[in-house]
């Protein structure tokens, strides 16, 4: 049996896409990997020896879906956001979270419709919304003292022009930043008021920084429930993407039919993941000591970057965050062109960072840092970071 301890995994042996791909797609040996959303821990001690039980009993077939799956779920809603759900009837599995948001689009959307994004975001909000044929309307946060909020007078100038999906993103990655209570109700109102379907993506909903409250929106109440999908996955809070298993809660019957007929559309229906399901589980019931092992090590490293940032980077900085594994970096003081940035800092200083360009409107001079890592990576990469500052910076300052 595994200790519940947060532990760094060996790289001997792993083929990962955030390490070993980028060192042979670059050919630097001494390459440094802050860009893909995986961390550089193992899973969870009691979710690895529940996925070894399930593998030991050696049968992969098509598993039932038990009555324990519902019931983690359940009560992992009512514990950490006191949404009491029937899982029973308002979840359904799927593949992944963007295969979960494309079937939602699939099925409440026709080409040429329009979804509204809060912006910067994860790339793939767009390039899904695009590759189907649908029009993103993006809303960009406002940047304002250091701190994100929402325009909601652009945003309901978004949602009135004819949208028909509000894709919200909770905690909202890049910016690192759990929606509140009271920033919900606004958002939810809006969407009433417009008759506007929301889509909130929560994959995120486990990372959150020690006294930061998780509110899902559709729990603000029966009637913001009755026009949302909640897609979630264990994938990013217990690094378990590998799985490739995601699941929603849809309260609304109607919006739940339409979800599952998607589904049987592509087959997705009968048999599920029966790794999924079992990470799931364990998650949920067995692994809330290493979670909160994890948040207090990513917040620890977050306030290391910010104070970094503030001592040695004059100009640039670190915004402040209170969940997510991200650090959001505003390095627009150097003026490099946006679409250049994270070119010239993987040319120069071997480094391999997420460019905001790529994330938006508000994206532009920002980066993406992923801090599910060891102290000893970020360190080096704070000092990369310096080098390529001082570098650009008009004989070190601006």
């Amino acid at each position: 049996m595994r200790d519940s301890h947060l532990h760094l995994a060996a790289a001997e042996g792993l083929a990962r896409l955030k390490w070993e791909w980028e060192e042979e797609r670059t050919h630097y040996p001494d390459l440094l990997g802050f860009g893909t959303a995986d961390m550089d821990y193992m899973c969870p001690g009691p979710m690895l020896d529940a996925l070894s039980e399930v593998i030991e009993k050696g049968h992969l077939g098509y598993p039932m879906v038990r009555d324990e799956f519902y019931d983690a779920i359940h009560d992992h809603l009512l514990s950490v956001a006191g949404w009491d759900i029937d899982a029973r009837t308002s979840v359904a599995q799927n593949v992944g979270i963007y295969t979960s948001a494309w079937n939602i689009i699939e099925t409440l959307t026709k080409p040429g419709d329009r979804i509204t994004i809060l912006t910067p975001v994860h790339m793939c909000f767009r390039s899904l919304i695009r590759l189907n044929d649908r029009v993103a309307i993006e809303c960009p946060l406002v940047y304002s003292n250091g701190k994100y909020s929402v325009d909601y007078q652009n945003l309901e100038a978004c949602l009135a022009s004819g949208s028909r999906i509000f894709w919200l993103c909770n905690p909202h990655n890049p910016i690192g930043h759990a929606w509140k209570r009271d920033e919900l109700e606004r958002m939810a109102e809006l969407c009433i008021r417009h008759d506007v379907v929301i889509m909130s993506d929560d994959v995120y909903s486990g990372l959150l920084f020690p006294a930061t409250a998780y509110t899902p929106i559709a729990s603000l109440d029966r009637q913001v429930s009755e026009r949302t999908i909640t897609m979630y996955s264990t994938s990013k809070s217990y690094n378990s993407t590998g799985l490739r298993h995601s699941f929603i809660v849809a309260e609304n019957p109607e919006l739940m039919k339409l979800y599952t007929d998607s589904l049987q559309r592509l087959q997705l229906a009968y048999g599920k993941n029966i790794l999924g399901m079992t990470a799931t589980i364990a998650a949920y019931r067995k692994c809330g000591a290493w979670l909160d092992e994890l948040n207090a090590q990513i917040k620890k490293n977050h306030d290391y970057l910010s104070k970094y940032f503030h001592e040695n980077m004059p100009g640039a900085a670190v915004v402040p965050s209170d969940s997510t594994y991200f650090a959001w970096c505003d390095m627009r003081a150097l003026g490099i062109p946006p679409r250049q940035l994270s070119y010239l800092i993987e040319c120069e200083e071997h480094m391999i960072v997420e460019n905001g360009a790529e994330l938006g409107k508000g994206g532009n001079g920002f980066i993406r840092i992923n801090l599910a890592t060891s102290e000893k990576n970020l360190r080096e990469g704070a000092s990369r970071l310096r080098h390529f500052w001082n570098k650009h910076s008009e004989g070190g300052c601006l």
